[in-house]
């Protein structure tokens, strides 16, 4: 009876272990797509510099709060015929220049830096474009190019501190 009752045992341990090795690994498969031909971006738009205005600390007085929205945009040209969209897509230059929790840019201004501000990036339509993530897309014209428009602007993680804000965002084109 008793080693019947050590083979049950030995036989529910054997199952619940098989259950807690299962949840605690599995894979990730990543897809996706290359294509040998693609727009250019315009030597204008290389390398961007986005002036945000310059604001009191009263108005990013707590978390969450934003201003300073600012325009920008990046021209493609040369776009193939085959190509009808073309979008945006930011990537962090290493894993210190953004907030993985918010998926801002933080501020990276050395010296006399503002304190609890990050940089947001958005959609036209106001919609958040986190680090990591395309922006929207845009048409391809009959001229093969394309105009892509976004916005930047100041994005407060608590009540601010006075100082300079420097951010920046590598983007590589993208086609949906």
């Amino acid at each position: 009876m008793r080693k019947l009752r050590f083979a049950y045992c030995a036989l529910a341990l054997g199952l619940i272990s098989g259950y807690a090795s299962a949840a605690s690994q599995g894979t990730v498969t990543f897809n996706g797509k290359l294509i040998a031909e693609t727009c250019e971006i315009d030597t204008n738009d290389v390398d961007k510099t986005v002036t945000l205005p310059t604001i009191s600390t009263q108005t990013l007085a707590k978390a969450g709060d934003e201003a300073g929205s600012t325009t920008f945009t990046i021209k493609a040209v040369s776009c193939p015929a085959a190509i009808t969209k073309v979008a945006a897509h930011f990537e962090a230059l290493d894993s210190t220049g953004f907030d993985p929790v918010t998926g801002n840019l933080t501020n990276a201004a050395a010296t006399g830096g503002a304190k609890n501000v990050e940089v947001r990036l958005y959609n036209t339509d106001s919609s958040v474009i986190a680090v990591g993530e395309t922006g929207a897309a845009f048409d391809v014209q009959s001229d093969q190019t394309a105009l892509m428009r976004y916005i930047g602007g100041y994005y407060a993680t608590a009540a601010t501190e006075a100082g300079d804000v420097t951010a920046k965002v590598n983007y590589t084109l993208s086609y949906p």
